[in-house]
């Protein structure tokens, strides 16, 4: 049984959303190790969290037009490579005030994560597709939230807390490998068949 292309990039948007949302869990299960350690108070672990959020409405904002004008190949790239940076990054945090750098850029540059995925949807499925298409996009969330405790906690106790940020971001760039290898537009993609490139463009508009 071959997995039509379309279905295969589907798994690929899935499989980034739920890296996406590991990458954003690693602090909240690090947290009571990062709390001691530097000695964070409640108030200023609740404005990581805000830091995070208003950078993330913001960047919905300021990414949408240019994931429009990049196209999904390109805009998703730059933004994985971002935000794995982003969360790499806090294995280097020293305290509060670099801790609340680091959230807020992640939350920027992971704010492209769903529209990229629902850019590349627009590009990859006929209209009658595109909510089946969405639901298979939106299986990340709820995916990377059940990996992270568990995954994230066993880094922490076998590698130490920097690695539970250093791992998540390394896979994100794996990712980005397996992207550019193989996703391309219905026009351009060599491994589709010409009866399923048909039917996207026949049903695109």
């Amino acid at each position: 049984f071959a997995l039509a292309v379309r279905w295969r990039i589907a798994v690929m948007l899935c499989l980034i959303t739920t890296i996406n949302y590991v990458d954003r869990q690693a602090l909240a299960v690090a947290a009571p190790v990062l709390i001691e350690e530097f000695s964070l108070t409640n108030t200023q672990y609740g404005w990581l969290g805000w830091g995070f959020l208003w950078a993330y409405a913001l960047g919905q904002l300021l990414t949408g037009p240019v994931i429009d004008r990049l196209g999904a190949k390109r805009a998703f790239s730059l933004a994985v490579i971002a935000w794995s940076v982003a969360g790499m990054l806090h294995a280097f945090g020293r305290g509060f005030l670099s801790f609340l750098t680091f959230r807020s850029l992640l939350g920027l540059t992971e704010a492209a994560n769903f529209p990229a995925a629902l850019k590349a949807v627009s590009e990859w499925y006929p209209r009658a597709e595109r909510s089946m298409a969405v639901g298979i996009l939106a299986v990340g969330p709820g995916l990377g939230f059940m990996i992270a405790v568990p995954l994230v906690g066993l880094i922490i106790e076998t590698l130490g807390w920097r690695a539970a940020f250093i791992i998540p971001g390394a896979l994100g760039l794996v990712w980005l490998w397996w992207w550019q290898r193989y996703f391309h537009s219905p026009e351009q993609h060599p491994g589709i068949s010409e009866q399923e490139r048909r039917l996207i463009l026949a049903g695109r508009d």
